[in-house]
């Protein structure tokens, strides 16, 4: 069976089972109810995540011995679903989500023997080799992408479009390098992710068939995102740089940076759930929540079609990363001083000589 004949399957079956799943998910709890930070209307079921992963992984079974070396990432990602779906009916602290996330962490480095070993060229002097530190920060560099991913499951389809962005990069690279198994997996999830946008993205043929993905779908997709920066960077050949990967996933550092550093600045507790995201920052500024998710999906989108473009094009890896870096910049203080920023430009744009 072609890769896009895969993909399109688990489309269909992920389409499918949220369709069969909603009952279920009303009947045993299963559902985001509205109210405090919520701003839905309705009780909307939280099965969208569960459908990528039985969607996703019931086609994966078709290529079960091409799959064979992703053996560590499945049993991960099944381990993150199970702590997902009783988050999602209330049974879990944040202290243990956060503990089985750093345990998904753990298993892909120890067991598998993947992690970071080096950040790339980003200074100019050669290739920045972690050493001793590349488990500890493969570790919180990949609790931080599934948080991320996490906290932008704020308004309809922005984080599953989010996710399917990354895995459509990340498809593209896999298919240059080339990994035909890389590829494989990775069209099959953006194909879940495909049916599961069908219900979720705000749209008229929707009626009431709406679904969130809930955290089982935020921490499957976030694991598999940050599993596959390192895959592709981190290749012996033909492996794509690590700063592109800056690029792709670039909105969501951005977000996760700025949000964390303005909760300790206000001394507030980094982990606590709040209104200051990206995506309410707009909201707030009288945008509509569709104009809100393609403003933020668009940036993101042209984020990592410049690092890919600058990639191609033969820019060196010093100025890919100190690119990135003004963006982020520029980015952290239009967050945390929007007042002050602002400020500046009316006073700026008014100190121009009048033609």
């Amino acid at each position: 069976m072609t890769f896009i004949a895969q993909a399109l399957l688990a489309c269909l079956l992920t389409a499918l089972l949220i369709v069969w799943l909603r009952r279920p998910a009303l009947r045993f709890g299963l559902v985001d109810h509205p109210g405090g930070r919520k701003r839905h209307g309705d009780s909307v079921p939280l099965t969208g995540g569960l459908a990528i992963a039985v969607g996703a992984g019931a086609t994966l079974l078709l290529s079960a011995d091409a799959m064979a070396v992703y053996r560590v990432l499945f049993v991960a990602v099944l381990l993150l679903a199970v702590i997902g779906v009783l988050d999602d009916l209330g049974e879990v602290s944040p202290r243990t989500k956060l503990g089985v996330q750093v345990l998904a962490a753990v298993l892909m480095c120890s067991w598998g023997n993947h992690f970071l070993t080096s950040l790339g060229d980003i200074v100019g002097r050669g290739p920045i080799e972690l050493a001793n530190w590349a488990i500890p920060l493969t570790i919180f560099a990949t609790v931080a992408v599934i948080n991320g991913i996490n906290m932008f499951d704020g308004i309809d389809g922005l984080a599953g479009s989010l996710a399917w962005l990354m895995l459509a990069f990340f498809a593209y690279f896999a298919w240059l390098t080339p990994d035909p198994s890389a590829l494989k997996l990775l069209l099959v999830l953006g194909g879940g992710v495909t049916g599961f946008l069908l219900f979720n993205l705000p749209h008229r043929w929707r009626g009431r068939q709406r679904v969130f993905m809930g955290d089982t779908g935020a921490l499957v997709l976030g694991f598999v995102i940050a599993w596959f920066s390192i895959a592709l960077s981190q290749a012996p050949e033909g492996r794509v740089p690590p700063v592109v990967m800056l690029w792709v996933v670039g909105v969501v550092l951005f977000d996760v940076f700025t949000v964390t550093v303005r909760r300790v600045l206000r001394r507030r507790d980094p982990a606590a759930p709040d209104r200051a995201h990206l995506h309410h920052l707009l909201l707030r500024r009288g945008h509509s929540p569709r104009r809100a998710l393609a403003l933020i999906v668009g940036a993101n989108a042209a984020l990592g079609l410049a690092g890919t473009i600058l990639w191609r094009a033969g820019a060196s890896e010093p100025l890919m990363f100190v690119l990135f870096m003004l963006l982020g910049i520029a980015y952290v203080a239009l967050f945390l001083y929007p007042a002050r920023v602002l400020r500046l430009a009316r006073r700026r744009g008014g100190d121009r000589p009048k033609s």
